[in-house]
C-alpha cells in the first residue's frame, strides 16, 4: 500500500520561516541563495514546509517588520532580529548588484513522472479576449491571458518555454533532473518551484512571484542574474536595459485571472494593452496621454464601464471607432 510522505514538522516549518525573512531582508546575499538550495535539497518536506512559511509571512503583513526571529542555530545558522535588521524595501537595480554566476538549479523534486515526454515544440495561442488554461504532461499548469502566444518542449533533460508578447501564469511541477526555463524577450527565468506571472510586450518584461522562487537572468549574459521569492516583482525594459525590482501584493500578482488589474504607478500604455487583451479591443494611447501614469484597481466586469472608471481616474477621454478604443488626454 502506498504511504504518503510525511508532512513537515515544526521545527522545519520554523526553519522555513526563518528562510522566508532571510530572502526579504535587505542584506540578502548569493551565499544565502546557494544555502537556501543546499537546504531545499536535503529533504523534500523543505520546499513544502517553506510554501507553507511563504503564506504565513504573506499574512503578518506589517507585523513582520517588527518581528523577531529567534531559532536553533541549524540549516538557518543563527537567523535572529531580522524583522528589526529589515527596512523598507526599496527599489533597486540588480544588474548593476547581482553579477554572481548562475546557481544550479534546486534539487526539490517531488513529481514522479509517469508516461515518456513529448519531445515536439507545441505553440499555443489565444486570441485577444480569450484566455486558456493548459496542463502540460509533467503537471505544470499554465494559465494564458487573451493576444497570447508561448511555445513549449518537455525533454528529459529541460522543459523550456518561449513566450512572445503574452501574459501568463505559471504553477510548474517539481522536477529536480529538470530545469523549467522560460525565455521571454531578452530575459531567461529558471525556476525553482514556484508559481508566477509573467508580462510580456514589445520591450518590456514583467516577472511577478506569488509562491516559492525565480531566477531571472540576461539571456546574452547569464550571470546578470536576479532571484525572487514571493511578494516580489522584477520589470525589465529591453530598450534601456535596466531591470527594477520591487514588492507586489502576491494575492495580486495574478489579478487578471480573478478579473481584476492593480497597478501601482504603471505607464498608461501598459493599462492600454492590458485591456485589449482582456476584452480583445485594441487600445490606443495617443501621444498626449502617453506620459500618464495610473495607480488603482480596475474590475474587468464590462468593458464600458471599465473604460468609464478610467475618465473617472484619469484626466483622459475613450473614444470608440473602426473597432478600437482610443485615449486621448481630456483638456484641462
Amino acid at each position: 500500500m502506498t504511504q504518503n510522505p510525511p508532512h513537515p514538522d515544526e521545527p522545519m516549518i520554523e526553519q522555513a520561516v526563518a528562510w522566508v525573512a532571510r530572502l526579504h531582508a535587505d542584506d540578502v546575499s548569493e551565499a544565502d541563495w546557494l544555502r537556501l538550495e543546499a537546504w531545499l535539497a536535503a529533504d523534500a518536506r523543505h520546499l513544502e514546509a517553506y510554501e507553507e512559511a511563504e503564506g504565513l509571512w504573506a499574512a503578518l503583513g506589517n507585523q513582520r517588520e517588527a518581528i523577531r526571529l529567534r531559532l536553533d542555530a541549524g540549516p538557518v545558522d543563527n537567523l535572529v532580529e531580522l524583522g528589526a535588521r529589515r527596512g523598507p524595501r526599496r527599489t533597486w537595480r540588480p544588474w548593476a548588484l547581482a553579477a554572481a554566476p548562475m546557481a544550479a538549479a534546486v534539487a526539490a523534486g517531488l513529481l514522479l513522472i509517469g508516461p515518456a515526454l513529448d519531445r515536439r515544440v507545441v505553440t499555443y495561442e489565444t486570441a485577444p479576449g480569450e484566455t486558456q488554461d493548459i496542463v502540460l504532461k509533467d503537471g505544470t499548469r499554465i494559465a494564458m491571458n487573451g493576444g497570447s502566444s508561448l511555445t513549449v518542449q518537455l525533454t528529459g533533460d529541460v522543459r523550456r518555454v518561449k513566450m512572445d508578447q503574452a501574459q501568463a501564469a505559471f504553477d510548474v511541477a517539481h522536477d529536480s533532473d529538470r530545469p523549467f526555463l522560460i525565455d521571454v524577450g531578452e530575459s531567461q527565468v529558471r525556476v525553482i518551484g514556484t508559481a508566477f506571472d509573467i508580462r510580456r510586450d514589445e520591450t518590456t518584461t514583467r516577472v511577478s512571484v506569488s509562491r516559492g522562487l525565480v531566477q531571472v537572468s540576461d539571456l546574452q549574459a547569464p550571470s546578470r542574474a536576479v532571484r525572487l521569492t514571493v511578494g516580489q516583482s522584477l520589470a525589465r525594459d529591453d530598450a534601456t536595459d535596466t531591470a527594477v525590482v520591487s514588492s507586489v501584493d502576491p494575492a495580486t500578482a495574478d489579478g487578471w485571472r480573478q478579473g481584476r488589474l492593480t497597478y501601482q504607478d504603471r505607464p498608461l500604455a501598459e493599462v492600454a494593452t492590458d485591456l485589449g487583451r482582456a476584452f480583445g479591443t485594441p487600445v490606443v494611447v495617443s501621444a498626449g496621454a502617453a506620459d500618464l501614469r495610473f495607480t488603482g484597481v480596475l474590475e474587468l466586469d464590462d468593458e464600458r464601464r471599465v473604460f468609464t472608471r478610467l475618465e473617472a481616474f484619469l484626466p483622459v477621454t475613450a473614444t470608440r471607432a473602426n473597432g478600437q478604443v482610443r485615449l486621448d488626454r481630456r483638456p484641462d
